[in-house]
C-alpha cells in the first residue's frame, strides 16, 4: 500500500460501529455509461447519489462490524480499486452530515435539535433567496395522492400516452391556423381591467392541476409526495409540491415523465380550452377558455420549459442528459476551478465528473446566472413601470440573492485561507482580479460603436412626394414609363384651393382697377392700393404655387415606380407622402439607415467612421459618406424589411396595416456608397456602423441605464 492509502486519523474511527438507518430505499442507476446507486431518505424526502464503490462500503455499515474490519474486507476483493482511508473517512463524514447514520447508542437530544433546527433555517433561507418564487409549505398531502390514485392510474401507462397525444396534436393545428385571432392585440386582451380579475382566478386553478399532475405521476412509480403549498410566482399566487421523490425512480425515462407531467397537464388543458374557444360564442365561458390557453401556453414556454430556471426543464435536462444536480455541480466545478487553479489548493480533489459533464458545467453555471439576471431585471422594470418603489425593491433582492451573498461567501472563502497557510497568495489573487476588473470596466478604453439597419434606396432627387393635400385626380404616366426631369406624373385635386386661387386672382383684379381709377383723383389712396395689390400679388403667387405643386413632376429621368399604382386615383395624400420613385439606369449607391433615439445623440455628437455591409455580400465592409441627415424623428420605417416582420430590428404597432408605424421613433441617414459597390438591387439590406471614439465599459454601462431610467421610469 502507498502512503497515500493510509491516514494518520484512521484511529480515531477505526473501531466505530456505524449503521446506516433502516428506513433508506436504495435504487440502482445507470447514468452517461456509469453505474450508479441513489439512496432515498422518505424522512427528509431528499436523495443521495453513490458510486458503486462508495456504495459498496455505505451498504455494510449494519451497527455489528467495526470500520476497520469494513474497510480490511474491500482492500481484499477491490485490491488496488479499494478507496483509502482518507476516502472512507470523508464518506463517513457526508453521510454524517446528510443524517443518513443511526447511532446503536442513545441519541443526543441537544444535537438532535440542533441538527434539526439547521435543516430547518437551511430550508427557510433557500425559499427566502429567490424572490420571483417564494415557497410556503402547508400541506402532506400522499395520503389524499394515495387514496385517489387508482381513479387516475390508466393516464400513466402508454395508452394515456397515446390519448394524450390524441388530444393534444389536432389543437396545435388548429392553433396555427388561428393564429392572428388567438394573438391578435394580445396585451389588450390579457391586461384589460376587465380581464385581470378572470386571470388572477384561472391562473392558480391551472397551476393547482399542473402540481397535481406531478404529483401523481410521482406517486404512480411508488415516490412519496409529502409537502403541498403555496408558491408567490413573481408575487402571484399558485400552489406547489415537492416531488424531489422522483429522483429515486429507476427509469431515466419516467423521472423525465414525472418533471413534463405538469406541462402536459397544462398542454390538455389548454388543448381542451381551444376547443371550447372555437365553438362558444363571445361571453364568460369564451373568455374563461382564452385566459387558460394563455396561461398554460405562456408558462410552459417561458418558464416551466427553460431549462436555465429551476423548473420542469431543468430536471427534464437532468434525467434525460443524464446530469444529476446539474446546477449545483456545475456551481460547485466552477468554485474548484478558482481554489485549484488560482488559490493553489492543488490538493483539492477535483469533483467526480465525465468530460462531458465537464463541458456541461461549464456552460450551464454562468448560462443560467446571466438568464436568471436578465429576468429578474425584466420583471423588476416590469413591476417598477406601475409600481417604482416596489420595482426597485423587487431589482435589489434580487440582485443582492443572485451577486450579493455569492460574492460575500468568496469573501469569506478568500478570508478563511489563515489556519492553512494560503490567505496572502488568495488575497492578493483576488484583489489582482478585482483590480484588473476594474481597471478593464472602469478606465481601460474599449472601441465603441453603433450599429443599425438599412436597406439600398434611391437618391433624395428621384423620389416623388405629394407637394401638397388632395385627391388624386389623374395619373400623367402609368407604371414603369420612361420619364424625363419635370414631365408630369401626377395630378392631385383641392377644390378649396382652386377656389381659394380664383378668389385672389379677383382680388388682383379688383385692385389693379381701383388702383388706376383712384391715381387721377386721389394719390394718398392710390398708394394704399398699390400697396395691398402688392400683397395680394404676393398671396396669389403663392397660391399659384401650391397648386403648381399639386401637379407631381419627376425629378430626374429614368423609369416610374409607384408604390400600389392601381389604387392611386381617388386616394387622399397629404403634402409630403411618399408615392414612388423614379430608378435611373445609373448603378444604386443610396442607403436609408435608420437610428433609434436612444443611439441618436451618440451618432451625431461623436462620429468618428461610417461603414456599410450589404446583406448579399457579408465579410465586405465599404467605407461611406453621410449625405442627408433627417434632423426631426419619424414613427415610420423606410421599409418592410427593416420590422420584425421582414427580420430586421424595429418592433411595429401590430394595429398598422402597412407594417411600418414603430412604437418608438427613429432617426434618418442617408450614406452614399463608393463605386466598387455598384450591382446592389433596390431594398437589399445593409448593415451600418458608425464608430464612435473608444470609451469604457463603466460610462457606457451608466448611459444605457441612464437612458433605462429615462425611457422605461420616467425619472
Amino acid at each position: 500500500m502507498s502512503a497515500g492509502f493510509l491516514s494518520d486519523r484512521w484511529y480515531r474511527a477505526a473501531d466505530s460501529r456505524p449503521r446506516l438507518k433502516p428506513d433508506l430505499q436504495p435504487m440502482r442507476q445507470r447514468q452517461r455509461g456509469r453505474v450508479w446507486y441513489v439512496l432515498h431518505d422518505r424522512n427528509q424526502n431528499r436523495s443521495h447519489r453513490f458510486s458503486p464503490v462508495a456504495w459498496l462500503l455505505a451498504s455494510r455499515l449494519d451497527g455489528r462490524q467495526t470500520l476497520d474490519a469494513i474497510w480490511q474486507q474491500l482492500v481484499e476483493e477491490l485490491g488496488e480499486s479499494a478507496p483509502g482511508q482518507d476516502e472512507t473517512l470523508r464518506l463517513l463524514a457526508q453521510l454524517h452530515a446528510a443524517d443518513l447514520l443511526a447511532s446503536a447508542e442513545a441519541p443526543d437530544a441537544g444535537e438532535l435539535i440542533r441538527r434539526r433546527e439547521r435543516q430547518m433555517r437551511t430550508q427557510r433561507l433557500q425559499r427566502w433567496l429567490n424572490p420571483m418564487a417564494l415557497r410556503f409549505p402547508l400541506w402532506d398531502c400522499d395520503r389524499f395522492l394515495l387514496a385517489t390514485l387508482p381513479w387516475l392510474r390508466g393516464v400513466f401507462t402508454r395508452t394515456g400516452l397515446l390519448l394524450w397525444l390524441a388530444w393534444v396534436l389536432p389543437a396545435l393545428f388548429l392553433a396555427a391556423g388561428h393564429w392572428p385571432a388567438l394573438t391578435g392585440n394580445l396585451s389588450d386582451q390579457l391586461l384589460g381591467q376587465q380581464n385581470l380579475l378572470l386571470l388572477a382566478l384561472v391562473f392558480p386553478v391551472v397551476k393547482l392541476l399542473h402540481e397535481l399532475g406531478h404529483a401523481y405521476a410521482t406517486r404512480a412509480a411508488g415516490g412519496e409526495v409529502h409537502e403541498m403549498g403555496l408558491m408567490l410566482l413573481v408575487f402571484a399566487p399558485a400552489p406547489y409540491v415537492d416531488a424531489s421523490a422522483a429522483g429515486a425512480i429507476r427509469s431515466k425515462h419516467y423521472r423525465a415523465f414525472v418533471g413534463a407531467a405538469g406541462m402536459m397537464t397544462e398542454l390538455a388543458l389548454a388543448a381542451g380550452a381551444l376547443y371550447l374557444w372555437l365553438v362558444l360564442e363571445p361571453g364568460l365561458a369564451r373568455s374563461i377558455a382564452f385566459n387558460v390557453m394563455a396561461v398554460a401556453g405562456f408558462s410552459t414556454l417561458v418558464f416551466n420549459g427553460n431549462p436555465l430556471l429551476r423548473y420542469d426543464g431543468y430536471y427534464i435536462l437532468c434525467d434525460l442528459a443524464e446530469l444529476p444536480n446539474l446546477g449545483q455541480r456545475s456551481t460547485q466545478y466552477w468554485a474548484w476551478l478558482a481554489r485549484h487553479h488560482l488559490f493553489g489548493e492543488r490538493e483539492l480533489p477535483a469533483p467526480p465528473a465525465t468530460p462531458g459533464e465537464k463541458r456541461w458545467f461549464l456552460f450551464y453555471a454562468p448560462a443560467a446566472l446571466v438568464y436568471r439576471c436578465l429576468v429578474s431585471v425584466s420583471i423588476a422594470l416590469f413591476v417598477a413601470n406601475q409600481y417604482f418603489f416596489v420595482g426597485v425593491a423587487l431589482a435589489l433582492w434580487s440582485m443582492t440573492t443572485m451577486l450579493g451573498l455569492p460574492l460575500v461567501k468568496m469573501a469569506g472563502h478568500v478570508f478563511g485561507h489563515a489556519s492553512r497557510g494560503r490567505r496572502l497568495r488568495t488575497v492578493s489573487v483576488s484583489a489582482g482580479l478585482c483590480a484588473l476588473l476594474t481597471g478593464l470596466v472602469g478606465w481601460v478604453p474599449m472601441p465603441s460603436s453603433t450599429v443599425a439597419e438599412g436597406v439600398v434606396w434611391v437618391p433624395a432627387q428621384a423620389e416623388l412626394r405629394a407637394g401638397g393635400d388632395g385627391w388624386v385626380d389623374a395619373l400623367s404616366a402609368r407604371q414603369g414609363d420612361v420619364v424625363q426631369t419635370g414631365q408630369p406624373v401626377l395630378q392631385l385635386q383641392d377644390e378649396a384651393l382652386q377656389a381659394e386661387l380664383a378668389e385672389r386672382r379677383a382680388r388682383v383684379r379688383e385692385l389693379e382697377i381701383r388702383a388706376i381709377a383712384e391715381l387721377a383723383e386721389d394719390r394718398v389712396q392710390a398708394a394704399l392700393s398699390r400697396e395691398a395689390l402688392t400683397e395680394a400679388r404676393t398671396a396669389l403667387a403663392e397660391t399659384g404655387q401650391r397648386v403648381a405643386d399639386l401637379t407631381l413632376r419627376a425629378g430626374s429621368d429614368g423609369r416610374l415606380m409607384l408604390d400600389r399604382a392601381a389604387d392611386l386615383p381617388g386616394r387622399p395624400l397629404r403634402r409630403g407622402d411618399w408615392i414612388g420613385y423614379v430608378l435611373a439606369g445609373e448603378a444604386l449607391r443610396t442607403v436609408r439607415v435608420t437610428v433609434g433615439q436612444d443611439d441618436i445623440d451618440r451618432v451625431r455628437s461623436a462620429l468618428l467612421t461610417v461603414s456599410a455591409m450589404p446583406a448579399d455580400r457579408i465579410g465586405t465592409a465599404y467605407p461611406v459618406r453621410v449625405l442627408r441627415a433627417v434632423p426631426a424623428g419619424e414613427d415610420r420605417l423606410p421599409s418592410r424589411a427593416l420590422a420584425h416582420e421582414g427580420g430586421g430590428l424595429h418592433a411595429t404597432d401590430p394595429r398598422d396595416e402597412q407594417g411600418t408605424r414603430v412604437l418608438s421613433r427613429l432617426f434618418q441617414f442617408d450614406l452614399e456608397l463608393p463605386p466598387e459597390a455598384d450591382g446592389l438591387r433596390l431594398g437589399t439590406r445593409v448593415y451600418v456602423r458608425f464608430g464612435h471614439p473608444p470609451e469604457a465599459l463603466a460610462t457606457r454601462l451608466a448611459r444605457r441605464l441612464r437612458q433605462l431610467f429615462l425611457s422605461q421610469l420616467h425619472v
